[in-house]
C-alpha cells in the first residue's frame, strides 16, 4: 500500500510538467488565442468562438436532435450537460489544449474520457458535420454509462470492461450512419474476396486490423438480427460483467459463435456478387502499386497535362505521407517532390481531402499546405524541383486547387467560419475573390476547357433544409463565371457524386458515384444529356474517406487516372481513351443496393419453406439459455424480433427509422448564451490510501492521494499531490499550476522529495556485554520551488527556460 501510494505521487509529480508528453515529439503550438463562448442547451454547452456563431448554432441545434434520437436507442439519459468544443478548421482544431498530444490529419473529433469533453472541428459540409456529432456523441453516451451519469468517475469500470475498438468505434459508426453504407461495404467485399474478414478475436487484439469499418459491419448485422434495442441492453450490461458476458446474457451467443455467423453473413452476401462486377485491371492498366512504386497509399492521383507524369500522395517507405511524381505508365518513382511533416512550411499536405494540379503547360504544381494556423496555396516548379510561390489566403483553410485553362488563375475550396465555399485568386497571388457566400458545401472544384465554367461537388438540391438541418446527396453542379449562376446538373438524384473532372473537349464530365452501392466512374454527356457509367469493380473508386479525390484526366492526352481499393492497399490505375468504356445510358437497377447482411439468409430460407424466426426454442438450445426482453414483451435471445406489434400497433425501433425521422429541432431562441470563465473541475483523483503499521523499526501512519483539476478547454492545469510514510516532515509533496492559454507556456510550482541512502552497519557492546547492531540511515528532504517555460517557434523548434530553488535538509 505504502509503494502504491509513493507511485501516485511519483505519477503526479511527472504530470507536472507541461512539455513532458511532447518532449521527444513535434510541438504543440497554439498560435492563437481563442475567445471561447457558450450556447448553452437542454443538454449540451457548446464552446465557441465569434469566427464559428453561425455554424456553432446549427451545431448546437444538431447536438440535441441526436441527443433525442441515442437516448432511445440506448435508454440512457444524461444528468448533465455534456460540453461540446467547436473550432473553425482542421488548422484551429490542432492547437487545442482539451486533448492532448499530437492531433493528426485523419483525425475528425475526439471525445476524452474524464470531462465527457467532445472536441471538433468543422469540415466545409454539414452533413459530414452531422456524423461526427453522432458519432462522437456515442461515446459520450458510453463514457457516461461507465460512469454511472458522472463525469470524472467510472474509470476503474472502464479499465475492468476494457472495451475493444470495435466495441466502441463500431458502435459509434452505425448508430451515426445506420446500416452498411457504401464505403463500409467496400472494405467487406474486399476482405471477402482477398480472404482477409477478421475474426472478432482478431479485431480484439490485432493493431493492424482497423476495426471502425468491420465494427460497423458486426454492429449492423447484430441490430438487423436482434433488434437495434438489444444495443443499448449489451451497453448497460457490459459495465457488470465485461463483453463477452453481456453478448451472452444479451443474444445468447458467445463472442465466437457471433463471430462466426456474422462472418458466413458476410461471405455469404458479398461473395456471390463477384461475377457481377470485375476488378480494375480487366478495364485499366495498374499505375502506382506497392510492386511498382512502393507503400500502400496512392493518393489523390494528377496526371501531367500530357499524360506523362503522375503526382500523387504517399507515405512510400516511411512513416509520413509526402508528395511524389512517378511515371504514369511504369509507375516509377522519379522524385519526392516535398518532404511533408518535417518543414515548417509543410507540416500537412491535406492528403486525405485534397489534391494538387498541374499548371496547363505542366510545368507548375499548385497544392494546398498547412503552415502554421493556415492552409497556403503552394506553386512549386516541378522541373527545377523548388518552391515558386506560396499565396497566403485569409481563410481558415484551403483544398483542391486548380488551374483556369490559360494559366492564369486557380480557384480552390475555401474554408471561413466552418464553411466551404469556392474562392478564384490569380497566379501571382493578386485578386481573391469569393464566388459562393452561403451553407452549401462546395467542394472539388474543376475548370472547363473553355475558361467559362467551374464544375464542383455539392449538396444543394431539394434534399437540403438548412432550416431543418436536412442534407441531401452530394451532386455535381456547374458555377458560370459569366453570371454567377450555379447549375446542378440532371441524374444526381441518387447516392454520392463527386470529384467531377472535364473531358480534354469539354463536352462531358466523368466523376464519382456510388448510386449503385459501389463508388464507380460515371460520365455526363453534354451533348446528348445522358449519363453513362463507364465502370464496374468489385471494390470501389476512392480514396481513403467518402469524400476524398480520386480521379484526374489529362487534357492532352485523353487519359484518366484513377484511385482503386484492393487487398487493403489504395492503389492508382490508368485508361486511355475513358469515353470508349460507355455503352448504354445508364438506367437506375431494378434491386435498390444490398445493405442487409441477412438478405442472402432470408433467401434461403424462403426456398426452403421455413418462415424466418420459425424455429421453436427445442430447435434453438442456445436460445432457451438467454431471453431478452423487449419493449413489446420477452423473446428468445436467438430469434428475430418482430417489426410490429399486433396488439399495440407499436413500430420496434429501428436505427433507420431514427436517422430518418424528422426529430424536432430546438430553436435558437431556446439557447442560452454566455461568457467562457476559468473553473477548475477534477479530471482525476487517485484512490486515496491510508494505514497503520508498527514494527521493530517504529510506528506510523501512512498514506496518498493526487488530484488533477483543469478547466474546459484545458488552458489552465492545477495538481495535488501528498503521500505520508511517518513523519509529516518526511512526506512527498507536490503542488503545481500549469499555464498553456498561450504561445508561451509556463508551469509554476513546489515539490518535496525525502531519499534514504544506507550508512555503514556498525556492530557495539554495550554495558551489559551485548553486542548491538546499527543499521545507518541517511535521510535527504530536497524541497525545490520550480518556474519552466516553453516557447515553440514552430511545431519543430522551441526553446526551453527553467528556474528552481532548491534546499535540501
Amino acid at each position: 500500500m505504502r509503494r502504491i501510494a509513493a507511485a501516485v505521487a511519483a505519477l503526479a509529480l511527472a504530470g507536472a510538467a507541461p512539455l513532458a508528453a511532447q518532449y521527444f515529439g513535434q510541438n504543440k503550438v497554439q498560435y492563437r488565442s481563442f475567445d471561447f463562448q457558450i450556447i448553452q442547451t437542454d443538454h449540451f454547452e457548446v464552446y465557441y468562438y465569434a469566427a464559428e456563431r453561425a455554424a456553432a448554432l446549427d451545431a448546437a441545434r444538431m447536438a440535441e436532435r441526436w441527443y433525442a434520437r441515442l437516448s432511445r436507442v440506448l435508454h440512457h439519459e444524461f444528468q448533465g450537460r455534456k460540453p461540446i468544443i467547436l473550432y473553425a478548421s482542421q488548422s484551429d482544431f490542432q492547437q487545442t489544449n482539451a486533448i492532448s498530444g499530437d492531433i493528426g490529419e485523419g483525425t475528425g473529433g475526439v471525445t476524452e474520457f474524464f470531462k465527457h469533453r467532445m472536441v471538433l472541428p468543422f469540415t466545409g459540409s454539414y452533413a459530414e458535420l452531422e456524423h461526427v456529432i453522432g458519432h462522437e456523441m456515442v461515446h459520450q453516451f458510453q463514457y457516461d454509462v461507465f460512469s454511472r451519469g458522472r463525469i470524472g468517475a467510472g474509470v476503474q469500470t472502464l479499465i475492468n470492461v476494457n472495451p475493444p475498438l470495435w466495441f466502441m468505434e463500431g458502435m459509434a459508426e452505425y448508430l451515426s450512419i445506420g446500416p452498411i453504407d457504401p464505403h463500409t461495404s467496400m472494405w467487406l467485399r474486399d476482405a471477402s474476396l482477398e480472404g482477409h474478414l477478421p475474426t472478432i478475436e482478431q479485431l480484439t487484439y490485432d493493431p493492424r486490423i482497423f476495426p471502425y469499418r468491420f465494427g460497423h459491419a458486426l454492429w449492423a448485422y447484430i441490430g438487423e438480427k436482434w433488434g437495434d434495442e438489444v444495443i443499448g441492453e449489451i451497453l448497460q450490461a457490459s459495465t457488470a460483467g465485461g463483453v463477452e458476458a453481456a453478448f451472452k446474457r444479451a443474444l445468447g451467443l458467445s463472442l465466437d459463435d457471433l463471430s462466426s455467423e456474422w462472418r458466413d453473413a458476410v461471405q455469404t452476401t458479398y461473395l456471390p456478387q463477384l461475377a457481377e462486377h470485375y476488378r480494375a485491371r480487366r478495364i485499366a492498366q495498374p499505375v502506382l502499386t506497392q510492386k511498382r512504386s512502393d507503400g500502400t497509399y496512392h493518393l489523390a492521383p494528377a496526371l501531367a497535362p500530357d499524360g506523362r507524369d503522375i503526382a500523387y500522395f504517399s507515405e512510400r517507405n516511411s512513416f509520413f505521407v509526402d508528395l511524389y511524381l512517378a511515371d504514369a505508365e511504369t509507375g516509377r518513382v522519379k522524385r519526392r517532390l516535398v518532404r511533408s511533416t518535417l518543414s515548417n512550411n509543410y507540416e500537412s499536405l491535406r492528403f486525405i481531402n485534397s489534391a494538387g494540379s498541374f499548371s496547363p503547360d505542366g510545368r507548375y504544381f499548385a497544392i494546398a499546405a498547412k503552415h502554421k494556423d493556415k492552409d497556403d496555396l503552394v506553386l512549386l516548379d516541378v522541373k527545377k524541383d523548388e518552391e515558386v510561390r506560396r499565396i497566403r489566403v485569409p481563410l481558415n483553410g484551403l483544398t483542391t486547387p486548380a488551374w483556369s485553362p490559360d494559366g492564369k488563375q486557380i480557384v480552390f475550396t475555401g474554408y471561413d467560419g466552418g464553411l466551404s465555399d469556392l474562392f478564384v485568386v490569380n497566379a501571382d497571388g493578386s485578386d481573391l475573390r469569393r464566388l459562393t457566400n452561403d451553407k452549401y458545401a462546395d467542394l472539388q472544384p474543376a475548370w472547363s476547357p473553355d475558361g467559362k465554367t467551374i464544375a464542383f461537388a455539392t449538396d444543394r438540391g431539394p434534399g437540403t433544409d438548412f432550416g431543418q438541418l436536412r442534407f441531401g446527396n452530394m451532386r455535381i453542379g456547374l458555377y458560370h463565371l459569366d453570371n454567377g449562376a450555379v447549375e446542378v446538373l440532371p441524374h444526381m438524384e441518387h447516392g454520392k457524386n463527386i470529384n467531377p473532372v472535364w473531358a480534354p473537349d469539354g463536352r462531358s464530365i466523368a466523376f464519382v458515384s456510388d448510386r449503385t452501392g459501389i463508388s464507380d466512374i460515371y460520365l455526363y454527356d453534354f451533348g446528348d444529356h445522358n449519363l453513362y457509367q463507364l465502370t464496374d469493380v468489385f471494390t470501389g473508386v476512392t480514396g481513403i474517406t467518402p469524400l476524398s479525390p480520386a480521379l484526374s484526366w489529362a487534357r492532352q492526352a485523353d487519359r484518366l487516372a484513377f484511385a482503386y481499393y484492393e487487398d487493403g492497399d489504395y492503389n492508382v490505375y490508368g485508361v486511355d481513351n475513358p469515353r470508349s468504356l460507355r455503352h448504354q445510358p445508364y438506367q437506375e437497377p431494378a434491386t435498390p443496393p444490398v445493405t442487409s447482411l441477412l438478405a442472402a439468409t432470408r433467401r434461403d430460407t424462403t426456398r426452403s419453406g421455413t418462415p424466418a424466426g420459425a424455429a421453436t426454442l427445442a430447435d434453438q438450445p442456445r436460445a432457451a439459455a438467454s431471453v431478452y426482453r423487449s419493449p413489446t414483451g420477452f423473446r428468445a435471445s436467438s430469434a428475430t424480433p418482430p417489426k410490429t406489434d399486433s396488439t399495440t400497433g407499436a413500430t420496434a425501433m429501428t436505427v433507420r427509422t431514427l436517422l430518418d425521422s424528422a426529430t424536432s429541432l430546438p430553436d435558437t431562441s431556446e439557447f442560452t448564451f454566455k461568457a467562457y470563465h476559468t473553473r477548475f473541475t477534477p479530471d482525476y483523483v487517485a484512490r486515496p490510501t491510508v494505514g497503520y503499521e508498527r514494527d521493530n523499526f517504529g510506528r506510523g501512519f501512512f498514506g496518498g492521494t493526487a488530484i488533477s483539476l483543469s478547466d474546459l478547454l484545458g488552458n489552465h492545469t492545477l495538481v495535488f499531490a501528498g503521500a505520508v510514510n511517518g513523519r509529516l516532515s518526511e512526506a512527498q509533496v507536490l503542488t503545481a499550476y500549469i499555464n498553456q492559454a498561450h504561445r508561451l507556456n509556463w508551469a509554476t510550482g513546489f515539490t518535496q522529495e525525502p531519499y534514504y541512502f544506507y550508512q555503514p552497519t556498525t556492530i557495539q557492546s554495550d554495558t551489559g556485554g551485548l553486542s548491538v547492531l546499527t543499521v545507518g540511515i541517511r535521510r535527504f528532504v530536497i524541497r525545490d520551488g520550480f518556474v519552466q517555460a516553453y516557447y515553440p517557434f514552430s511545431r519543430f523548434s522551441r526553446v526551453e527556460l527553467g528556474l528552481h530553488a532548491v534546499n535540501i535538509s
